[in-house]
Formats: C-alpha cells, sequence, structure tokens
C-alpha cells in the first residue's frame, strides 16, 4: 500500500502498469464431482413408430357416433335463416369518388402522425 501527498491510501494494484500474470490467477483445473445418485437426471427420449392405421374395431364403436352427431334430429325444426345485412352501395360517382378521396386523405394523416411520433421519439 502507498500513500500520497494527500495522505489517501492507493493499493498497489491500482498503481500497476504491467499485465498480471495468469499464473497468479485462481483457475479451477479440477475435474467437476461426479453427480449423485439422488439428482434428478433426464430420462432418455422414447421414440415410438406407428404404422398409421385406425386400432381395431374403431369403425364399430366409434362411428356410430359421429353418424348420429352428424345428423341433426328429425323432429326439430329447421332454424330460421337470417338473411345477410345488404352491403350498401354509392349510387353517385361523386359520392364514390368523395369517399376515396377522404380514404386516402385520412391513410396520409396517418402516415405523417406515425413518422412525426417516430422521429420525435428516436431520431431527434
Amino acid at each position: 500500500m502507498t500513500v500520497d501527498a494527500n495522505n489517501s491510501a492507493i493499493d498497489d494494484d491500482e498503481l500497476s502498469t504491467t499485465a498480471p500474470n495468469p499464473v497468479d490467477d485462481d483457475l479451477s483445473t479440477t475435474a467437476p464431482n461426479p453427480p449423485n445418485e439422488d439428482t434428478w437426471k433426464m430420462p432418455d427420449p422414447v421414440f415410438r413408430k406407428t404404422s398409421g392405421k385406425l386400432p381395431q374395431g374403431y369403425d364399430r364403436e366409434v362411428m356410430p357416433f359421429s353418424e348420429e352427431i352428424s345428423e341433426p334430429p328429425a323432429s326439430a325444426p329447421p332454424a330460421s335463416i337470417i338473411p345477410a345485412s345488404p352491403v350498401v352501395k354509392p349510387k353517385s360517382s361523386v359520392l364514390k369518388l368523395i369517399l376515396v378521396v377522404l380514404g386516402i386523405a385520412a391513410m396520409a394523416a396517418f402516415l405523417v402522425v406515425f413518422l412525426t411520433v417516430v422521429y420525435f421519439l428516436f431520431l431527434r
């Protein structure tokens, strides 16, 4: 330890300009301890192959149930059909032109606002 003119203590390591010696480093060169039998070990994966065929008796056991579900009951009245709401179409070409211009103006305004936010947040 060294003391300078202001009577403050300075470590010799702070004053040293030489590179540290790698022999002095605390390197652990010992092999790690073998795992205990009490520690958990991931089991080996099991890869199974199948033939891709359905099990025997599948047609007899499951297919009757799927047919019952797919057929609607005969006694139930058919559901009332709700007509789709008609699409409103503008009748005049001037209204079409106004809607297109307003749509383009809205997209341009959104783009200007988005780019302004990006500029002020990231580029300023």
